[in-house]
C-alpha cells in the first residue's frame, strides 16, 4: 500500500485510458462502495449517490454525452473535449456522481448552506474515489459534461440508467489503465498556499 503522501502525488488528470485492470470490476465498484461510504458527509447527511459504469453501460453513457455536446462545443473547445468523451470510452468504467436532492433539504440549515454542504459532500467523495482509483494503479479525470439539474441537462442520464427524478448530476470521473502518464505539474510556492500563524501583531 502507499503512503498517503504518495498517493496524492500518484493521484493525476490521466487522459489516455485503456481497460487493463489487476482488479475484476466487483473488485473496483466494492473498493468505490466502501470508500464513498467513509466520506465525511455534513451532518452525516450522506447525501452523496455514486453510479459505476461498466461495458455497454459505459460506452452508451460516453455516447449519450456525446451526442449532446456536438451540438454545443466549437472549435478548439471542441477538438479537446470530444478527445476527452471518445477517450472516456477506451477505458475501464465512469464513475458517475450525484446528489440526492431529497436527502440535501433534510440538512438542517437554510437553503444556501444546504448548497455549500452538498458540493462539499461530493467534493469529497469525488477527491477519496480518485485517490482509490490511484491506490488501484488506475488513472482518471474528473468531468463536467452535462450538469445542470434546474435546466434539465442531466435528465437523459438519468433516463438512460432508470435513475430517481431527485438525483442530481455534478461529475463524472472516467478511469483505466494509464496509457500515458501525465505531465509534468507545476507547483506555486508552499508558503504563498499555506500560511502558518501562531502569534497576532
Amino acid at each position: 500500500m502507499s503512503t498517503f503522501t504518495e498517493l496524492l502525488e500518484k493521484r493525476r488528470s490521466i487522459y489516455v485510458l485503456g481497460t487493463e485492470s489487476k482488479y475484476s470490476t466487483q473488485e473496483i465498484s466494492d473498493r468505490i462502495g466502501e470508500v464513498v461510504k467513509q466520506v465525511p458527509s455534513a451532518f452525516n447527511s450522506q447525501t452523496t449517490r455514486v453510479v459505476v459504469l461498466f461495458d455497454e453501460a459505459n460506452h452508451a453513457f460516453w455516447d449519450h454525452i456525446y451526442a449532446v455536446q456536438k451540438d454545443i462545443l466549437e472549435g478548439e473547445i471542441w477538438d479537446m473535449m470530444s478527445g476527452v468523451m471518445t477517450g472516456a470510452k477506451n477505458g475501464v468504467g465512469t464513475v458517475l456522481f450525484f446528489e440526492e436532492l431529497d436527502a440535501v433539504k433534510k440538512m438542517p440549515t437554510n437553503v444556501v448552506r444546504q448548497e455549500a454542504y452538498k458540493q462539499n459532500n461530493n467534493a469529497n467523495a469525488q477527491y477519496a474515489v480518485w485517490l482509490a482509483l490511484a491506490e488501484m494503479d488506475l488513472g482518471a479525470t474528473l468531468q463536467h459534461f452535462n450538469v445542470g439539474y434546474e435546466q434539465g441537462f442531466d435528465k437523459g442520464t438519468k433516463a438512460l440508467f432508470d435513475l430517481p427524478e431527485s438525483y442530481e448530476m455534478l461529475a463524472q470521473m472516467p478511469f483505466g489503465s494509464v496509457e500515458q502518464e501525465a505531465g509534468k505539474k507545476e507547483h506555486i510556492e508552499t508558503n504563498v498556499q499555506t500560511r502558518v500563524i501562531s502569534t497576532l501583531s
